[in-house]
């Protein structure tokens, strides 16, 4: 195939050229190797910003010769393009793949790109089949100043690009999974030396020009590359370096999927929105996987109060609350809790996973009846096999299957996730898509983001949402939930990320265990009124992080008014772009999100001046909350309050 198009997106292949791109990028690649060299890097205007005298082709793989390595020689096997129109769990694009063989090693490789149209990104994977193993010398015994040799580096590369002069790495963010350790979720590192570190990575013109990659990887610290880092800069040149997959893995007559890296190009103003923009299309969610969830593990106690009649009266007060899902979490089931499998390593059989004889009579009929009656969706924890890779996922497939059809349950909190391998990640991600795929779409999950090697913030996105943290107030242990905590991870989040696609937290103030923040810097939580907790999650997906029944029913009435008003605006409000706004929260600013369909939301922190200045003219009406804002300063009178305002 020579010429293709769909919508704006296009290709055109001629004997040693592919050019492919949209109405708003043009890449251009040099093939007369047989393997691919990107040689320009175009804006509409025609504005460039790569350089045309790259050295070294655009992907390699750790330990297997490359072009003129060893007198090896690629050639170029294949070009073929498919307009996908309706692409499951994805939005419509191009897809444009390169096939590569090289005869001495046996070795195959595919290049694919995906052309969305409209927007300034080219997403980029690779696949290798290799008939042999890697030449790889290198362990973690080994000293940096060895494995920094020139002549002995060996890589493996998703794609590299050589950047046109006057331009420069400025900047790399990084993320942080495992939240139960960790507070600060948010890197920002300035670029200097070699290597740098992180999810993305910008470089920027001193015309204010912006060339990113982001890395659709689990977060640094996740990894299992033999790399040291995220990113090489050799000179003017950027290598990304995150295939995922270990050498060694490798197998004869065995396909691997590298990770997805995304280069963008922009204005460095508009580098986040570009970024959420070409989020929002990679990772569509349906409106069904919106949800207010009840979890009732945040209240500490909930092994122990499970039972069948619990759960019955739990339903009718998550409806008092305003509720639509109530997710029944660990010790729902026969064989015991989380802690068999990542404690004891149990072996994990189908029978573990059935309903509880003791606790609810062996059947989930009479509590999804109740929940029914309530108005409410029953949701269900489940943690498939890590211990075992994964392997069994058609198993527990056919579980989850059955636990929809005959139960009704939709969305899966998946908890103990551990991608130690590249096997337990495809047979993991397997399982997400099939099951998505079986029930046509209407199973969905909340992806734990809490423990383990997980995976992150841009990696199977097209299975659902993030259950971001557990933050208790009730507990002598653990991190603890603090307003101040919550809003800073959420609005460092929203700079690079869509906050749609999070469960946010909201314990209930009665839980409260005061010897635990006695002696805590950040003080007690209720230093800010439980209203102030609860608007923290109005532009997420609130999770009532409680036992509804063990509350106040005037509580549960507070609780409900603001949750019928998030309920109300969320399909207006996640049609626009959410960014944060304000400065970063530290207990002194006036902060918060904007949506540009016409959502403001401020919050005053405790330390924090009464009036602070937002440019977003128009005239504005208070939803909820007090204070005022008239397009160019908002007013909020009284300390740890927050305003939410529509623009009229």
């Amino acid at each position: 195939m020579k010429k293709g198009a769909f919508q704006d997106c296009f290709f055109d292949r001629s004997d040693d050229r592919l050019i492919l791109g949209n109405s708003r990028i043009r890449r251009t690649l040099d093939l007369s190797s047989g393997m691919p060299k990107t040689i320009s890097l175009q804006d509409a205007s025609g504005a460039e910003y790569a350089a045309a005298d790259k050295a070294e082709e655009d992907l390699s793989f750790m330990g297997l010769n490359g072009c003129g390595q060893e007198g090896i020689r690629w050639e170029i096997a294949e070009c073929s393009a498919e307009a996908r129109e309706n692409p499951e769990f994805d939005a419509p694009h191009l897809e444009v793949t390169l096939r590569m063989r090289e005869p001495v090693q046996d070795l195959e490789l595919t290049r694919c790109f995906a052309l969305y149209p409209g927007l300034p990104v080219i997403a980029v994977w690779n696949t290798i089949r290799s008939a042999v193993t890697p030449r790889v010398f290198w362990n973690p015994r080994s000293q940096e100043s060895d494995w920094n040799r020139e002549e002995e580096r060996k890589e493996s590369r998703v794609d590299s690009l050589r950047l046109a002069p006057g331009f420069s790495a400025v900047e790399s963010v990084e993320f942080r999974g495992r939240t139960d350790e960790h507070d600060d979720l948010v890197f920002r590192h300035p670029v200097s030396g070699k290597y740098a570190d992180g999810n993305l990575l910008f470089t920027a013109s001193a015309d204010g020009r912006c060339v990113f990659y982001l890395q659709e990887a689990p977060p640094t610290q996740e990894r299992r590359d033999m790399e040291l880092h995220d990113f090489r800069l050799d000179g003017s040149t950027i290598h990304s370096l995150c295939w995922g997959i270990h050498p060694s893995e490798l197998r004869p007559g065995k396909t691997f999927r590298s990770n997805r890296n995304v280069l963008g190009i922009c204005r460095m103003e508009e580098r986040e929105k570009v970024l959420r923009n070409y989020l929002r299309l990679r990772f569509p969610l349906d409106f069904a996987q919106h949800t207010v969830t009840v979890n009732p593990w945040g209240c500490g106690r909930f092994p122990k109060l499970v039972s069948e009649s619990f759960l019955m009266e739990e339903f009718r007060a998550a409806a008092e609350c305003g509720a639509t899902h109530y997710q029944i979490d660990d010790s729902w089931q026969e064989g015991g809790s989380l802690l068999e499998m990542i404690v004891k390593n149990r072996h994990i059989t189908p029978s573990f996973w059935d309903v509880s004889k003791d606790r609810l009579n062996g059947t989930f009929a009479p509590l999804t009846a109740a929940a029914g009656e309530a108005g409410i969706e029953p949701s269900l924890w489940v943690a498939p096999s890590s211990n075992a890779e994964y392997r069994d996922w058609r198993e527990f497939l056919d579980i989850l299957l059955r636990l929809h059809r005959e139960n009704g349950f939709n969305i899966f909190k998946i908890d103990g996730m551990q991608l130690r391998s590249s096997e337990a990640e495809e047979n993991l991600e397997h399982l997400l898509r099939e099951a998505r795929l079986r029930s046509n779409g209407r199973i969905s999950f909340n992806l734990d983001a809490t423990a383990g090697q997980r995976s992150g913030y841009f990696r199977m996105l097209e299975y659902g949402t993030i259950f971001l943290e557990n933050r208790y107030v009730c507990h002598m242990w653990g991190l603890g939930y603090h307003p101040e905590k919550t809003l800073r991870s959420l609005w460092k989040l929203a700079h690079w990320m869509r906050i749609e696609m999070l469960q946010i937290e909201i314990p209930y103030y009665g839980d409260i265990n005061p010897e635990f923040y006695r002696d805590k810097s950040f003080g007690s939580p209720d230093a800010y009124p439980w209203q102030y907790w609860i608007a923290i999650a109005l532009f997420a997906n609130p999770l009532l992080w409680f036992a509804p029944s063990r509350t106040r029913p005037e509580d549960r009435g507070v609780l409900r008014a603001m949750m019928e008003l998030h309920r109300r605006i969320r399909e207006t409000l996640f049609s626009g772009d959410i960014a944060p706004v304000g400065a970063e929260p530290d207990g002194h600013t006036v902060t918060g999100f904007h949506s540009d369909a016409g959502f403001l939301l401020l919050f005053r922190e405790r330390q924090a001046p009464a009036r602070a200045e937002f440019k977003f003219p128009g005239s504005w009406r208070l939803l909820a909350g007090s204070g005022s804002f008239d397009g160019a300063v908002a007013s909020l009178p009284e300390p740890a309050s927050f305003a939410l305002f529509q623009k009229v």
